[in-house]
C-alpha cells in the first residue's frame, strides 16, 4: 500500500469508553450541566429526551447517564427502565438528577430501577465534576488514557525541533522562528509541513519556551493577542495575571514528579484579561535534563463565565439576588464556627410575609415577585454589610446576624425590619401595606447546629403570625413542645383521612317564634380510641396549614349530602342541613363544582344543601367571594355568613354578596343579657339583617336570658346548647320526631 493509499484507508473507529450521556428535555440545563462538566477529559453526548436517549445508546455505550427525573413522554424512571432491559446497558450507572422537592417515594423508586445517585439540584460545579470523574476513571481502568488534547501537537513540535535544533536554539525573532521552521527539503517537505500545521493549528494558542521559560516561538494567535508580551526577548510569564504568577511560576520552576506533561488554568493580560486552560509538555535533553517546555493554550474565558454564572446561579435566588438556602447553610455553618473565637453570639431571623398568597391572588403574581423584590431591598437596608439576608422559599427569608455582643442588638434588628417592610409600596399602581412575622433563635442557646437553629426561628415565627403577624418573637423551648404536638397531629390527620376515622355530628337550630327545628348545622368530629374527642377548633387549624383541609372538607360535603338522602327517605325532606366550607376551600375554583356533584350524587334538591362561610373568609378577596358566591346561589344552595361580627365585613360588599342568612357570633350573644355593648351589637346585627331581607340566627344560646331577649328583640333563628348539643346522625332524627321545642324550655 502507498502512502496515498494509506492516507486514504479510514481509520478503525475506537468508541470512547469514558463518555458521558446528558438527558434534559430543559435546552437551558442542559447548557449548564455541558459547561460545567465541559473540562472533563472525555466526550459528552446529550439527549433531550427519554425516546431520544435510547437511541443513543444503540449507537454508542457510555460510562454513565445523568438523567433528569421529570421529563415530558417518557420521564427518567420509565428512561432507566427501558435502559435496564437492554442487555448491552443494563449495568451502565444511571445518575438521577432532581430538586428538593424530590420524595422518599421518587429516591426510592429510583434505588429499585438501579440508580447508581440522586443528586439534588442546584448542585456545586465541583462535586458534580468530582461525582462524574469517578465513573469516567472506573470505566478506564488501569489501562493508559488516550495522549490528551496538545500531546499529540507536542510530539509534532518535538520531532521538528529536533530535527532543526541548530536553527531554533539560534532564534533572534519570531520571523526567524518561522523562517527557520519553513526551511524543509527533498523527501521530508511534505511531512515537515504537516508538521508545521500540527503547530500553528492544533490548540489556539502555542508557545515554546526554553528550561528558563523564556519564549523560543509563539504561534500567530499569541502574537495577535500580546504583541510585544510574546516576543524572544520576554518570560512567558509577563502574560500571565499578576495574582496567578507565582502559581505558575511554581509549576513551571518545579514539574509534577515524574510527569512529562500536565494541565494547568490561569489568567493572562492581552488586550484584555483571559482565562486559559493550558497542556504544558516537557521536553528533555538526552542526559534526562530540561531543555524546552511546549505550551498549548485554549481561551476559556466564556466557559469560565459560564460555570461561575452556573455556580452563582446554584446558590442565589434568581428572582431576588440574594443566597439561598444552601448558600445560608455554609455561611451560618462558619459563622457558629467561628463564634467562639470572637466571642460574639449569631442571630437568625425567620421571616414571613403575612397573608402574601392574597396579593399573588388579587394582582397576579408579576406583582407579587415585585413586592418581593421590595421587600428584598428593604431586608438588605437593614442590616450591615457582613449580615445575610437569604431568600428560603415563596415569601420566607432569612437574616443572620452576626458579631452580636447582646441580645438585645437582635430584637434592634427585628424592629427595624418590621417598621421598614410594612411601609406602603406602590406595586402596579396599587399602594400596598405587608406585615412580616418575624422569629428568632439565637446561636448556640437555641441549637446548636444550623438545621436545630433555622427550625427553631421557623418555630417561633409561626407563633408570632398565630399571635396576630405584624410582630416577632424570640424562641422559647416551650414552643417546640407545641410545634412536636402540632406535627404529631398533623401526621395523625393524614392518618385519619386514610382510615376514615371523621364523623358528623349535626346540631338543631329553632325557629325563635314557635321552637320548631328548621334545620341542622353539620359540626365535623374526631373521635379517639380511648374515648376521647379532638375538638375541630383544634385539628382544623392545622389542616389547614398542612393542605389537608381539602379531602376532609370534600368528605363532609359528601358526608352531609348523604345523610340528606337518608332524612329523606326517612320522610324528612324538608329539613335543611347546613355545612361549614373552609376559607382555603372557597378560594378553590371548583368549589361550586363540589358542591354540585355531591348534590347530584345523593338525588337530593340542592336546596337543602345549605352553605356557610366564615365572614373573615369570605372579605379574604371580596371581588372573587362575589364570584363563587354567584356559582354557588346559581346552583338554589341557601348561603349563609357565619361569626358575624368578628370580621371586617364592608357595608358595600356585604349589600352585593347573593346570601340568605347572618349568624351572630357566639361571643357576642354570651353576655347579652349584663353587657350593654354586647347588647348593643347584636340589636344592631338583627337589624342589618332584616334591612338586607336575610334571616339572623343566634349561635351559643345557653340560657333562658340569652334566648329571651333574642326572641324579644326579633332574631329568626336560634342555636345552641340550651336547645340540643350536637349528636349523632340517629339522635338527630330522634330531635326530630320529638316535636318543637318550648320557647323558655331547655333541652330534655
Amino acid at each position: 500500500m502507498n502512502h496515498a493509499e494509506a492516507r486514504a484507508a479510514p481509520a478503525a473507529v475506537q468508541q470512547d469508553v469514558s463518555a458521558i450521556l446528558l438527558v434534559n428535555d430543559d435546552p437551558g440545563a442542559l447548557f449548564a450541566l455541558r459547561t460545567v462538566l465541559g473540562d472533563l477529559d472525555t466526550a459528552i453526548v446529550t439527549a433531550t429526551s427519554g425516546e431520544q436517549a435510547l437511541l443513543r445508546l444503540l449507537k454508542q455505550d457510555f460510562c454513565v447517564i445523568l438523567m433528569d427525573v421529570q421529563m415530558a413522554g417518557l420521564d427518567g424512571f420509565e428512561t432507566a427502565r427501558l435502559v435496564r432491559q437492554r442487555p448491552r446497558s443494563r449495568d451502565t450507572p444511571i445518575v438521577f438528577l432532581t430538586s428538593h422537592r424530590a420524595t422518599d417515594l421518587d429516591r426510592t423508586r429510583g434505588l429499585e430501577l438501579g440508580a447508581s445517585d440522586y443528586v439534588f439540584m442546584p448542585v456545586a460545579p465541583e462535586v458534580l465534576k468530582a461525582k462524574v470523574q469517578a465513573f469516567i476513571d472506573g470505566a478506564r481502568g488501569p489501562c493508559p488514557a488516550p495522549p490528551v488534547r496538545g500531546a499529540i501537537a507536542a510530539q509534532a513540535l518535538s520531532a521538528a525541533l529536533d530535527r532543526e535544533h541548530d536553527d531554533v536554539t539560534s532564534l533572534k525573532g519570531t520571523d526567524g522562528a518561522d523562517a527557520a521552521l519553513r526551511r524543509h527539503t527533498g523527501s521530508h517537505a511534505d511531512e515537515n509541513e504537516a508538521e508545521r500545521l500540527i503547530l500553528e493549528h492544533a490548540g489556539d494558542y502555542v508557545a515554546l519556551l526554553d528550561a528558563h521559560g523564556a519564549w523560543r516561538y509563539a504561534s500567530p494567535s499569541y502574537r495577535s493577542e500580546f504583541g510585544a508580551g510574546a516576543q524572544p526577548s520576554g518570560q512567558y510569564l509577563d502574560i500571565v495575571h499578576g495574582a496567578d504568577r507565582e502559581r505558575v511560576r511554581a509549576l513551571l520552576d518545579h514539574p509534577p514528579p515524574g510527569g512529562a506533561h500536565w494541565r494547568l488554568q490561569y489568567r493572562v493580560n492581552g488586550r484584555s484579561e483571559r482565562q486559559f486552560e493550558t497542556d504544558a509538555n516537557l521536553i528533555r535533553a538526552a542526559n534526562g535534563a530540561l531543555a524546552q517546555l511546549v505550551l498549548i493554550s485554549h481561551d476559556i474565558t466564556e466557559r469560565k463565565e459560564m460555570e461561575a454564572y452556573v455556580l452563582h446561579q446554584s446558590f442565589h435566588d434568581s428572582l431576588t439576588g440574594l443566597p439561598n438556602r444552601l448558600l445560608l447553610h455554609d455561611r451560618l455553618g462558619q459563622a457558629t464556627s467561628q463564634r467562639e473565637r470572637l466571642h460574639a453570639q449569631v442571630a437568625v431571623l425567620f421571616l414571613d410575609l403575612d397573608h402574601f398568597k392574597e396579593i399573588n391572588d388579587t394582582l397576579g403574581h408579576a406583582a407579587g415577585d415585585r413586592l418581593l423584590q421590595v421587600v428584598t431591598e428593604r431586608l438588605v437596608a437593614s442590616v450591615r454589610e457582613g449580615d445575610t439576608v437569604a431568600r428560603v422559599g415563596g415569601d420566607e427569608f432569612v437574616v443572620m446576624l452576626v458579631e452580636l455582643h447582646q441580645l438585645a442588638d437582635a430584637a434592634l434588628v427585628a424592629d427595624k425590619i418590621l417598621a421598614s417592610v410594612s411601609s406602603s409600596c406602590q406595586i402596579e399602581g396599587s399602594e400596598l401595606h405587608v406585615t412580616p412575622s418575624i422569629g428568632l433563635a439565637i446561636f448556640p442557646e437555641d441549637g446548636a447546629d444550623t438545621d436545630t437553629l433555622l427550625r427553631n426561628a421557623d418555630t417561633a415565627m409561626y407563633h408570632a403570625k398565630r399571635n396576630g403577624g405584624a410582630q416577632y418573637c424570640f424562641f422559647e423551648a416551650r414552643m417546640q413542645e407545641v410545634a412536636s404536638r402540632r406535627l404529631a397531629l398533623g401526621s395523625a390527620l393524614q392518618r385519619a383521612i386514610r382510615a376514615g376515622e371523621f364523623v358528623m355530628h349535626y346540631q338543631p337550630k329553632v325557629e325563635a317564634a314557635s321552637g320548631v327545628i328548621i334545620g341542622f348545622e353539620a359540626l365535623i368530629r374526631w373521635p379517639q380510641a380511648d374515648g376521647g374527642v379532638i375538638p375541630p377548633s383544634l385539628f382544623i387549624p392545622i389542616a389547614e396549614e398542612t393542605g389537608r383541609i381539602d379531602p376532609i372538607g370534600t368528605w363532609a360535603i359528601g358526608q352531609v349530602a348523604a345523610e340528606l338522602r337518608r332524612w329523606s327517605d326517612l320522610g324528612f325532606d324538608d329539613i335543611p342541613i347546613a355545612v361549614n366550607v373552609s376559607a382555603l376551600q372557597f378560594r378553590r375554583e371548583d368549589v361550586a363544582r363540589c358542591l354540585a356533584d355531591a348534590v347530584e350524587a345523593a338525588r337530593i334538591r340542592p336546596g337543602l344543601l345549605e352553605v356557610e362561610l366564615t365572614e373573615s373568609g369570605v372579605m379574604n378577596n371580596p371581588l372573587q367571594a362575589i364570584e363563587t358566591l354567584h356559582e354557588i346561589h346559581a346552583l338554589g344552595m341557601p348561603i349563609a355568613i357565619d361569626d358575624f361580627g368578628t370580621g371586617y365585613s364592608s357595608l358595600a360588599y356585604l349589600k352585593r354578596f347573593p346570601i340568605d342568612k347572618l349568624k351572630i357570633d357566639a361571643s357576642f350573644v354570651r353576655d347579652i343579657a349584663t353587657d350593654p355593648s354586647d347588647a348593643a351589637i347584636v340589636l344592631a346585627i338583627i337589624s342589618l339583617a332584616h334591612v338586607l331581607d336575610l334571616t339572623v340566627i343566634a349561635e351559643g344560646v345557653e340560657t333562658e336570658a340569652q334566648m329571651a331577649f333574642l326572641v324579644a328583640h326579633g332574631c329568626d333563628e336560634l342555636q345552641g346548647h340550651l336547645f340540643s348539643a350536637a349528636v349523632s346522625n340517629d339522635d338527630a332524627v330522634n330531635l326530630l320526631r320529638r316535636g318543637p321545642f318550648s320557647i323558655g324550655q331547655a333541652a330534655p
